[in-house]
């Protein structure tokens, strides 16, 4: 009881629950009621299976997203999960406003930076969708929170709250890798007395290994037939099935597929080819005067804490590498939440060392420290409230209008039932997830998905698929298709494939 007196006593008390109150309301009433594509779509689906959606097993995400559409099982398992998902957007922005208040010692700098972060064109985009990077944003927070107690007063259980955080990061994202030497670094130049003891040691040990716990929904492959590769296959994993999943093909420098192999196989870097990709999707993230606001923030950062400021740096700049040098095409609005966050951290910073330094000047135009309270609140607000202006009116509202639409125009529940029991829908991946998890909420029917290209919709695929006497749908048609058979539109863009008409044939 004393304890949950001094929390309801705290003056960060009051304003936490307006911020978490906001933000509960933007992100579930912005939340995608439906499924996805694309990965999105692979973690709903996977989720509510309860299988691995691919490696490493994001044991963390899917592993929630499960328990909680089970529990909840009167709802639309899409909604649930993109639902659990916003509850990790909620919680990140409400840990950002707090970790922020606590540095800077000033509730309008975090406000304002919270403000500015929670409303991002990717960062709300990612709230409304089942993916990684609302959870990952949120692990980073309570990491950072972490650091910044121990670097105040170390301690062994502040120490254990580092080692819980690191843990727990390595159950979502690979980029949680690069974090681990950062965080080494960290540690070893912020050293207490007792740090080494056996006592200590295995303090930090257990608080990493009771992180690492949601690493058991994956693990249970072991003894329970789960879905992996497809939906529709389950199997038992191996040991080596179990080590090449979570290890060799995210971790492995040759032949991998993941955080490790990626960037390394990738040949070097291409930030010449792409720095205005990324300059561009900043700015319309944050824009000049945040971006500056940021640059000055860090600074002072580097000067009152240098360990924090080195951290954030090679966080930050980690995962920039990490997505310019392992990808093809560039896609910060999946994974740059992360950076976000950071560049709202050193903003915060910037904000709170810019009221300090104001308030002398300010006082000789309102003597009292009531007006200037006042004056610095006012302006605060005001910047925040043009920044979210902006934003509900602007692109980023604007993508998750889009996004709910697509979600619903691409809903496949009811057209599955429609198909005939064993046939074939031939689609691209990215949409294959409309069509998988269609099929497992309404019963499936035998009904082959197969992912093909989408300029060619597997024609190659066409002649065996007739010839088994299966039915054969296709997700859009082609000239090649309408060439050879009779292509029939059937629900909304789905057509179906039938034998070539007399004319087609040359009968």
């Amino acid at each position: 009881m004393p304890v949950f007196r001094r929390v309801l006593r705290s003056p960060l008390f009051v304003p936490t629950v307006l911020v978490g109150g906001t933000l509960t309301t933007l992100y579930l009433l912005s939340a995608v009621t439906r499924v996805a594509g694309g990965d999105w779509g692979q973690f709903q689906t996977f989720g509510y299976l309860g299988g691995i959606p691919h490696a490493p097993g994001y044991p963390l995400l899917t592993g929630s997203v499960h328990l909680v559409t089970r529990v909840a099982g009167f709802a639309e398992p899409a909604h649930v999960a993109n639902l659990v998902n916003a509850s990790y957007a909620i919680a990140a922005g409400v840990g950002l406003f707090v970790v922020t208040a606590v540095l800077t010692r000033s509730r309008l700098a975090g406000f304002l930076a919270t403000a500015v972060f929670t409303t991002g064109y990717s960062v709300w985009a990612q709230a409304t969708q089942t993916g990684t990077m609302s959870l990952q944003t949120l692990i980073v927070v309570l990491l950072i929170g972490a650091l910044v107690a121990y670097d105040d007063q170390p301690s062994v259980w502040r120490l254990a709250a580092v080692g819980f955080a690191t843990g727990l990061s390595l159950t979502n994202h690979g980029i949680s890798v690069f974090m681990l030497p950062a965080t080494a670094v960290f540690v070893a130049s912020r050293r207490f007395p007792g740090i080494a003891r056996p006592r200590t040691l295995a303090a930090v040990a257990g608080a990493v290994v009771a992180g690492l716990l949601p690493w058991i929904y994956v693990v249970r492959g072991l003894f329970v037939p789960m879905p992996t590769a497809s939906p529709e296959h389950r199997e038992l994993l191996t040991v080596e099935g179990l080590v090449r999943l979570v290890f060799d093909q995210p971790l492995s420098l040759v032949g991998g597929v993941g955080t490790i192999a990626k960037p390394i196989g990738a040949g070097g870097l291409t930030f010449i080819d792409r720095w205005p990709l990324l300059a561009n999707d900043m700015l319309r993230e944050l824009g000049w005067g945040w971006l500056a606001l940021a640059a000055v923030g860090w600074a002072v950062l580097a000067r009152q804490r240098a360990r924090l400021a080195g951290w954030i740096a090679w966080t930050g700049l980690t995962t920039i590498w990490f997505i310019l040098a392992s990808y093809p095409f560039f896609d910060s609005a999946r994974y740059f939440a992360v950076i976000y966050a950071l560049l709202a951290v050193c903003l915060a910073v910037a904000v709170g060392w810019l009221l300090r330094r104001a308030e002398p000047t300010v006082r000789r135009f309102a003597p009292s420290w009531a007006r200037y309270a006042v004056l610095a609140a006012g302006v605060v607000v005001l910047a925040a409230g043009l920044r979210v202006q902006q934003q509900f009116t602007g692109e980023a509202r604007d993508n998750i209008v889009q996004l709910r639409e697509n979600a619903a125009e691409q809903a496949m529940i009811g057209i599955m039932r429609q198909m005939a029991p064993d046939s074939i829908y031939l689609t691209n991946w990215t949409s294959s997830w409309y069509a998988r998890y269609a099929a497992f909420r309404e019963g499936h029917r035998g009904i082959r998905i197969r992912t093909a290209d989408y300029y060619t919709m597997g024609f190659d695929q066409a002649a065996d698929i007739l010839a088994s006497g299966r039915r054969l749908y296709i997700q859009r048609s082609t000239p090649e298709y309408e060439a050879a058979y009779t292509v029939e539109p059937r629900w909304g863009v789905i057509y179906e494939v039938l034998p070539a008409e007399p004319s087609k044939s040359g009968g």
